[in-house]
């Protein structure tokens, strides 16, 4: 019995023994490999069907950004189709590496601060929650919160370490973490309130050079979205849609959309309005809903770290709550909650401390009880993830879009059911002739003014088995819902059934057929030419079609241009560089 005793201390002793990296590399890799899972089944959302579709071939489109968004998600999410292909997993690659890369980061932030073994629990609680895990995306957040991570990290070495030349990595790392989502701007004021706090707590200068430093930097940092909207602005009379927002300008060129763009409100922080209930419960229960424990126990570690007056505790809490206030405030979006996570993840890091260190009184290995709660939590959030079928099955997007790209060649014309949302279209079959079935009867109308000879044309077509196939308002448009099933009964009758496409949960959700149809080959530019989604042509061609591209006035113009671009192109190279930076931390701090 002794001897059984003396191997389960020395395996405990070993697991937290000084050196972390080995641990932190199996953490990276397990975290990476769920994430990765997860991107590849989880169906996607409406918005990750806007922005999937607009990163295709942004690069070589020579945009400085797209309306509604800033620029390095789509530069690099382009980049990510070109090394993996156009498919759910490479849109949604920077959530997984980035979402990984920020178990280190994590750790690294909270050992400066802290302890190792704090760090090292935070980690682990990062790399198995279920909500971080579940929101591997095609969206913007994780990305963003891991150089807003990073950028505290330099902010965090600045203060201790008492180097300027940190900080001004800082404004760097958190400049681009607003070029990868504007929603990183509600750092700035936790971070300058904290900076004017320690500074006089400490009694140490605050110079006029640190505000200098931090407004040139973040102008260099946002020069493509200024050049941007002031060369659109000085050509066409218009600015992106942020600026239109706040400015006043253009604004009947976002009329379509503006039912869509929520102001912010502080009286809907703390009142129900429009069937939602008060910002403050809603964006609460994102935390509660998707990851319990590590919820429950970050509060209970708030508590612990506010009653035992815990170091930088103030940079936490307005690193949450600014962010917080403002989302809950204006946009109730799962997603947009991310940013807490990693919060959450260290202030139940703290707990879980806190309670081992109270039970080893009891004569209880206060370890054992540390990888009872961290098993615990792992278990429940493993469990929660999988019994959302993310481990385990892809969904009908992504078997439908490996059909298309398996089996339907480059010469065929698909026409694709309406009830299908016209995101998921666009995106499952980006590389195809497509065409909308409300689109059908023009170019049957149209056919025999288009030039071309006849041909038999091999054409598929998708149905809507469910009849929504994500709008979610087909049930209030039933003549739209009959006009489409005329086109389906047309189809059913002309055509071979192939096969059906299934939901994760078995249940029918598109039907293939296929049918040769005598069309003119010029029938598959007509169906080109309808790929427009939410303003842009598809993949930015032709280039005369996107409404936002701007021509420069002078050689002023022109050189201001040149500079934006050459800007976001190193903002870019910083951001990839960024990853070899944290495993170089990491090594040397270690």
């Amino acid at each position: 019995m002794e001897n059984k005793n003396l191997i389960i201390d020395k395996f405990i002793d070993f697991l937290f023994s000084k050196n972390n990296i080995k641990y932190l590399i199996i953490l990276f890799i397990i975290g990476f490999i769920l994430r990765a899972i997860v991107a590849n089944n989880v169906a996607p959302n409406a918005d990750e069907m806007l922005h999937a579709p607009h990163a295709i071939n942004f690069i070589n489109s020579g945009k400085l950004q797209i309306m509604d968004q800033d620029p390095i998600w789509f530069f690099l999410t382009d980049l990510s189709y070109k090394i993996f292909g156009i498919n759910m997993f490479s849109a949604r690659f920077l959530a997984i590496l980035f979402g990984s890369l920020s178990i280190f980061v994590l750790y690294l932030i909270v050992k400066t601060l802290y302890n190792k073994k704090i760090a090292l629990i935070s980690s682990v609680l990062l790399t198995f929650s279920s909500f971080h895990i579940l929101m591997s995306l095609a969206e913007m957040d994780v990305a963003m919160m891991f150089f807003v991570l990073l950028s505290m990290f330099f902010f965090v070495k600045a203060l201790k370490e008492k180097k300027d030349k940190y900080l001004a990595i800082c404004y760097i790392f958190l400049g681009i973490a607003i070029l990868v989502k504007q929603i990183a701007i509600t750092f700035i004021p936790a971070f300058m309130i904290f900076f004017i706090y320690y500074k006089l707590k400490n009694k140490e200068k605050i110079t006029f050079k640190h505000l200098i430093t931090f407004i040139l930097i973040m102008f260099i940092i946002s020069l493509p979205v200024l050049t941007f909207n002031y060369l659109l602005y000085k050509d066409k009379g218009l600015v992106d849609l942020q600026f239109s927002r706040f400015l006043g300008v253009a604004k009947e060129t976002y009329a379509p959309i503006e039912a869509t763009l929520k102001p912010f409100r502080l009286n809907d922080l703390f009142f129900s309005y429009d069937g939602h209930k008060s910002g403050f419960i809603e964006g609460f229960s994102f935390f509660y809903n998707f990851d319990k424990l590590i919820f429950i126990t970050g509060i209970l570690g708030f508590i612990i770290a506010l009653l035992t007056k815990k170091e930088f505790l103030s940079l936490w809490l307005l690193s949450f709550l600014f962010p917080f206030i403002f989302l809950s405030g204006t946009s109730l979006l799962e997603y947009h909650f991310i940013f807490g996570i990693p919060i959450l993840s260290l202030f139940a890091a703290m707990f879980i401390d806190f309670l081992s260190e109270k039970t080893s009184k009891f004569k209880l290995k206060k370890n054992i009880v540390i990888i009872i709660l961290i098993l615990t939590i792992i278990i429940f959030n493993i469990y929660f993830v999988a019994a959302r079928d993310a481990l385990s099955e892809k969904s009908e997007v992504t078997k439908m879009m490996s059909f298309s790209k398996n089996n339907i060649g480059d010469d065929s014309l698909v026409i694709v059911d309406s009830r299908v949302y016209r995101g998921r279209i666009f995106w499952i079959f980006n590389d195809k002739h497509f065409l909308e079935a409300n689109y059908f009867n023009d170019l049957v109308k149209q056919i025999d003014k288009i030039p071309g000879n006849y041909n038999d044309i091999k054409t598929y077509f998708i149905e809507c088995v469910r009849d929504d196939c994500g709008w979610g308002t087909i049930s209030n448009q039933p003549e739209f819902n009959s006009s489409m099933e005329s086109i389906v009964e047309f189809f059913k009758n002309n055509s071979i059934y192939l096969t059906t496409i299934f939901t994760r949960t078995k249940e029918p959700y598109f039907n293939i057929y296929s049918s040769n149809l005598l069309l003119k080959d010029s029938a598959l530019n007509l169906a080109d030419s309808t790929h427009e989604w939410f303003y842009y042509p598809l993949r930015y061609e032709p280039k005369e079609r996107i409404f936002d591209n701007y021509k420069t006035k002078n050689i002023f113009d022109s050189f201001l241009d040149l500079i934006a671009h050459i800007v976001l192109y190193i903002e870019v190279l910083i951001a990839l560089l960024s990853i070899i930076l944290v495993f170089y931390i990491l090594i040397k701090d270690e």
